[in-house]
């Protein structure tokens, strides 16, 4: 049996069953598990789900009766990797599948074998009906987008979705420089390339995840889009920095660097174990002016009030920005009522937060609002309101990227300033 193929079959089972978050799942099953081939497998992996709908609807072009759970899974991997999948062999894509059903659908390969054949010998064709197949996004986040950006555009945002986006790093500065981590990832066997966002970050092929660079703090896994958020608030040495929803530290540690780790941050965030993920993170990297806390940041402080020169308020959002990275998201299924009473709870959040973060800067402080969604109502909605009602803030930069073919991430950042202290709350 291919335990690379058997591995990325687990993986998805336990997203599907469990609903764990991919990047989670497969971190962990590629630690504690035995592969030969990780790259393999997360394309496998991630492929299926940013593809998952098309999927499904083409599978059930063969089958007269619903699949079972494990029997979709097989038949999601086998369409993939003969109709989207490169460097795979036809051949192998059928007969590895059929010899897993051996013991993951016992007594169904023989099904398993006839339907992957017929989409064969059908030229595998992929076909869809509409926005939510083709791309595989649930209504409710094609409606959002068509909603805010016109049908053209969303389309692009979508097609975007089912895409693999690039591994981006951001270099730890204090320690390293992005010319010379590129060429200690050459001397790895990988491919490292500036970044043309940010100035932190290497967009990186190969594996460098277990490295002696990651494992000294030479570099982080981090988005250049979060990054340049940063680079926007550009906190400096000796100042104080309050991050609100900290976890899992990417931004905490991109503003310690910054800030040449000369300074005050206290990292907050409501769950104790993601607490410590980002302690963690700071000892991986050698950040000494980090402290972390647990607490809810849409609960107001008292004794934070007019404390912090920059405070960093990544809220909790949508994630439309994010979905081909994270594209479970696109999979979650909502009813238009459902899906405008989550927006509506996280907007009331997302405001909450914002207004405590407001009062929690000194006079000439900047807040750091931003997000990793394209919605506008948790976005320029949110500041449109929040400056309208609170007259001692300005907003000096206000910039929204959209998910594009090239792998753009999709984010929303504005950067407040306080001017004075005439506000009503």
């Amino acid at each position: 049996m291919d335990g690379n193929r058997r591995l990325a079959f687990l993986i998805l089972k336990e997203i599907s069953e469990k609903g764990t978050w991919s990047n989670l799942a497969v971190k962990d099953r590629l630690r504690k598990e035995e592969h030969s081939n990780a790259p393999f497998i997360r394309e496998l992996v991630y492929g299926v789900l940013r593809n998952q709908f098309l999927l499904d609807h083409n599978i059930d072009r063969f089958v007269k009766s619903r699949p079972g759970l494990n029997e979709r899974i097989l038949l999601r991997m086998g369409f993939y990797q003969l109709a989207l999948m490169d460097g795979v062999a036809d051949h192998a894509a059928v007969n590895e599948t059929v010899v897993l059903a051996a013991s993951l659908a016992k007594g169904r390969q023989g099904f398993i074998n006839a339907v992957l054949r017929s989409f064969q010998r059908d030229g595998k064709r992929l076909i869809y009906e509409d926005l939510r197949t083709r791309y595989s996004c649930a209504e409710w986040i094609t409606d959002i987008l068509t909603g805010a950006y016109g049908p053209e555009k969303a389309e692009e945002i979508l097609k975007s979705s089912c895409k693999a986006p690039p591994f981006t790093v951001r270099v730890n500065r204090l320690r390293i420089s992005r010319e010379k981590l590129s060429e200690r990832f050459v001397k790895l066997g990988a491919s490292a390339e500036p970044d043309p966002l940010s100035d932190l970050c290497l967009n990186v092929k190969g594996s460098v995840l277990g490295s002696a660079e990651y494992k000294d703090g030479l570099f982080s896994v981090q988005g250049s889009a979060s990054a340049s958020a940063v680079e926007m608030l550009a906190p400096k040495p000796g100042e104080s920095l309050l991050d609100l929803c900290a976890a899992p530290g990417g931004k905490t540690c991109a503003a310690a660097e910054l800030m040449e780790d000369r300074g005050e941050i206290l990292a907050a965030d409501v769950y104790p174990h993601r607490v410590k993920l980002i302690g963690n993170e700071a000892l991986r990297l050698g950040h000494g002016i980090i402290r972390t806390v647990v607490s809810d940041a849409s609960v107001f402080d008292p004794s934070m009030e007019e404390k912090w020169d920059n405070v960093i308020a990544d809220v909790p959002c949508s994630v439309l920005g994010t979905i081909a990275k994270d594209p479970e998201i696109k999979l979650r299924e909502l009813t238009k009522d459902q899906a405008a009473e989550y927006i509506r709870g996280l907007t009331q959040k997302q405001a909450a937060i914002l207004e405590n973060a407001c009062r929690y800067v000194k006079k000439g402080g900047k807040v750091m609002y931003s997000t990793c969604t394209a919605d506008p109502a948790e976005n320029e909605e949110i500041i449109s309101a929040f400056l309208k009602a609170h007259t001692g803030y300005s907003a000096e930069e206000t910039r929204l990227l959209l998910p594009d073919d090239k792998g753009q991430e999709g984010f929303f950042t504005c950067i407040i300033r306080r001017n004075d202290d005439q506000h009503r709350f």
